[in-house]
């Protein structure tokens, strides 16, 4: 018994000695990586200047600022624009956020929060959902977010527990 505490306590006061050995500290010398260096002029692609001069210039390839534009790059560019314009009226819908006051199975709660939000901005337009079991009073129909948040921060003060969800929101092109 009493060999095996003087072996325990002998390896706990080697780990402990070792522990607080001093580590030694590096000597300045020269270091390899200042010493190094490689010629990479060989990679490197020479370069010439090629003078022209002024007179040799082709006059059919200057154009005149106040010409009009023309060729086909034109019409391409007009016909993408009106496939991305065609592509974009056949879209019903863009994502947005909407601000969601109340959510709960209390309908009187739901009118309760929507007239509460009447009478913190009265520009507000709140909509009352009802997807059973539960009444949702969502406020407003926002395509950014930072509009959103504003609106959010405003309503928070009162709803402290409003969400700034995301949504699909549909888009009427006429």
């Amino acid at each position: 018994m009493r060999t095996s505490r003087l072996l325990i306590l002998g390896i706990v006061l080697a780990v402990v000695v070792n522990g607080c050995k001093t580590s030694s500290t590096t000597t300045k010398g020269s270091s390899s990586s200042e010493t190094y260096r490689e010629d990479l002029s060989v990679l490197r692609p020479d370069l010439k200047i090629i003078e022209s001069d002024p007179d040799s210039i082709d006059a059919t390839k200057v154009v005149s600022q106040g010409a009009p534009i023309t060729g086909h790059l034109k019409y391409e560019l007009d016909s993408v624009n009106q496939i991305i314009i065609a592509q974009n009226k056949v879209r019903k819908y863009v994502d947005g956020y909407t601000i969601q006051v109340y959510t709960g199975s209390d309908r009187d709660k739901a009118y309760a929060a929507k007239s509460k939000v009447l009478e913190i901005n009265p520009d507000l337009e709140p909509t009352m959902h009802y997807i059973q079991p539960s009444y949702k009073v969502k406020v407003g129909q926002y395509v950014s977010k930072l509009e959103a948040h504003e609106i959010y921060e405003s309503l928070r003060k009162e709803f402290p527990l409003a969400l700034l969800i995301p949504e699909r929101i549909p888009v009427d092109y006429d």
